[in-house]
C-alpha cells in the first residue's frame, strides 16, 4: 500500500519536471515517538493556546500513534531560495495525489504541521535519515484511520474578480 501511494506521489504535477520530492518513510515506532516528542518540547515555546495544550498532553497528540510517518523532503538550494519554494508547492502536489490515493485504499492521512517545525533541528533530521543536504517539507502520518470524521462545510469560493 505504500508503494503505491508514493507511486501516486510522484505522478503530481511538478515544475519544471523537476521531481523534487525525496522520501523518508518511518515504521518504527520509537522514532515516531521520537518525533512526537521533540515536536512537543519545540512548540512547549509557542505563544499560541492550542500548542501549549498538546505539548503538555500525556498522550501522542503529534502523530497520534499512527504506525506510518512519511516525511516529503526536498535538496537544498542555498544560492536560489526560491527554488526552494517552488520545490514546495511539488512536494504539496504530491501530498494531495497521495493522500487521494491512501483514502481510496481505506486509508487515513493527516498533515503533522507542527512537526514541519522541525526541519531546520539537524540532530532530529539526521536520526531520521534526512541527508545534510535535504529538507523536510511536508510530514505526515498515514493510518486506518479509527473514527471517520463528519464532513464539514466549506465557503463558497472566495472570488476576487472575475475577468471576461
Amino acid at each position: 500500500m505504500i508503494d503505491q501511494i508514493l507511486e501516486a506521489g510522484v505522478w503530481a504535477p511538478t515544475a519544471m519536471a523537476n521531481e523534487p520530492w525525496r522520501f523518508i518513510i518511518i515504521e518504527n515506532k520509537d522514532l515516531i515517538k521520537y518525533v512526537s516528542d521533540e515536536t512537543k518540547k519545540f512548540i512547549a515555546n509557542m505563544n499560541y493556546p492550542a500548542a501549549q495544550r498538546i505539548a503538555t498532553a500525556k498522550e501522542d497528540t503529534i502523530c497520534y500513534n499512527a504506525p506510518v510517518l512519511i516525511l516529503i523532503c526536498t535538496e537544498k538550494d542555498d544560492q536560489h531560495p526560491r527554488n526552494e519554494q517552488i520545490s514546495l508547492l511539488d512536494c504539496v502536489l504530491a501530498t494531495e495525489n497521495m493522500f487521494l490515493k491512501a483514502h481510496e485504499l481505506g486509508l487515513g492521512t493527516c498533515y503533522m504541521g507542527f512537526v514541519s517545525a522541525l526541519a531546520d533541528n539537524r540532530t532530529v533530521m539526521r536520526k531520521l535519515g534526512a541527508p545534510d543536504n535535504c529538507r523536510m517539507m511536508v510530514p505526515f502520518v498515514l493510518g486506518y484511520p479509527t473514527e471517520i470524521p463528519p464532513t464539514k462545510t466549506r465557503q463558497k469560493p472566495n472570488i476576487l474578480k472575475w475577468i471576461k
